[in-house]
Parts: structure tokens; C-alpha cells; sequence
């Protein structure tokens, strides 16, 4: 099964010069933990409700003066609507990551997630091995 055939989210795009405050109120409006980073439809990064935590909330910096471009995972990983789900599953898992931005002629067409492969696949197998990869400790540094 490709990713196309699972019917891919619409995306609600943030401007490089959005401000982290402006982020967080789109995610909670539309019900999501991603936002990408688009200059027109060409997707520059991410960011999560975790970068907004992490990077400026826990650095008590004011989310109203942090922008989008300094904060965003810039070239996130990404996947094509022609990716087999099997294959997005498994970069989920080698990368830790619970979403995949879908890109086709290099323009950001969608978003999909564990949760979507996990409805259209019914593998529980492969499910449950991608979110133990995912949720598997990573070795980061601790400051």
C-alpha cells in the first residue's frame, strides 16, 4: 500500500518569519503537534509542539520574539505519495519520528503519521515495532 492511498492530511503552512506564539495558537486551532515551515508551497522544516517547549519555553525565551527559522528542524525527513507504508514505517522508526511530511516535485502536498499507518495497514506487528524504535531512549547529551 502507498502513502497516497491512505488519503493524505491537509497542511496548515507557517511562514519562516511566524513567530513561535503565532505556531502554538495554529496547532491548538487545528487540533495538530506539527506545523510545517513553507516558503509558497516548498517546505523549508518543522517544528513541534515540542520544539516549542523545548527550544524556547524551557530556555525562558518569549515565544513572541522567537521565529519559525530559528527554531524549525530545517530538510525533515520526508516521504513521496509513491513511499509503500512499510517503508514510511520504518523510517519513522530509524528516525524517531511520529510524522513524515509528503513532498512530490518538491512541493509539500501532506503530512502523515504512525496513527494513519496504524488504521489503513492493521499490522499490528509492524505498529508496534515502529513505535518501540521510536520510543526507544536516544543518546542525547544532557547539559
Amino acid at each position: 500500500m502507498k502513502v497516497r492511498e491512505i488519503g493524505i492530511k491537509e497542511m496548515h503552512c507557517a511562514d519562516p518569519s511566524t513567530n513561535l506564539s503565532e505556531i502554538a495558537s495554529m496547532m491548538k486551532r487545528h487540533n495538530v503537534g506539527v506545523i510545517p515551515v513553507c516558503e509558497g508551497k516548498k517546505l523549508l522544516g518543522v517544528l513541534t509542539d515540542r520544539d516549542l517547549v523545548i527550544g524556547s519555553m524551557a530556555a525562558d525565551m518569549n515565544p513572541k520574539e522567537c521565529l519559525a527559522r530559528e527554531f524549525m528542524t530545517a530538510n525533515p525527513i520526508t516521504v513521496t505519495p509513491d513511499t509503500d507504508m512499510e517503508e514510511a514505517a520504518k523510517l519513522m522508526g530509524q528516525e524517531q519520528i511520529r510524522r513524515l511530511p509528503v513532498v512530490e516535485a518538491g512541493e509539500l502536498v501532506g503530512m502523515i503519521s504512525l496513527a494513519d499507518i496504524s488504521i489503513a495497514l492493521h499490522n499490528n506487528n509492524l505498529v508496534a515495532e515502529t513505535l518501540r524504535r521510536i520510543s526507544s531512549p536516544a543518546h542525547a547529551v544532557v547539559a
